[in-house]
């Protein structure tokens, strides 16, 4: 196993975890913790295809590192212990990144911070 899909196997583990969690503890205090679970396990989908893929492709790392920015915020944004786990979101993006060229970084480094900004109106 590379470090890679242990850095994906770690993130998906946390993802999951955490949005059970949100699903079971808290969805019935909020409807935006309803959303946080939903999109926790967009996230661990997306992670766990990206994990078991043979070779990663474009769009998959693409929205891989866009859900590691959309994990980086709600991870940081909802109030919980779960701030704890926040390095998870740019260690996964280093995973999914492609640093062959100059390009594929800037546009790794710019899914990134789209997922990032894309959630910041979500909070309980």
């Amino acid at each position: 196993m590379t470090w890679r899909r242990t850095a994906l196997a770690a993130g998906w583990i946390a993802t999951a975890g955490w949005g059970i969690y949100y699903l079971i503890a808290l969805a019935g205090s909020s409807p935006t913790f309803v959303a946080n679970a939903v999109l926790h396990f967009i996230i661990g989908y997306i992670w766990a295809r990206a994990i078991m893929a043979p070779q990663l492709s474009a769009p998959l790392a693409i929205a891989g590192t866009v859900a590691a920015g959309v994990y980086t915020r709600l991870a940081a944004g909802f109030g919980t212990t779960e701030f704890l786990f926040t390095p998870l979101g740019p260690i996964v993006a280093v995973a999914l990144a492609d640093a062959s060229t100059a390009r594929n970084i800037t546009s790794s480094a710019l899914a990134f911070v789209a997922g990032l900004l894309a959630f910041l109106w979500l909070a309980p």
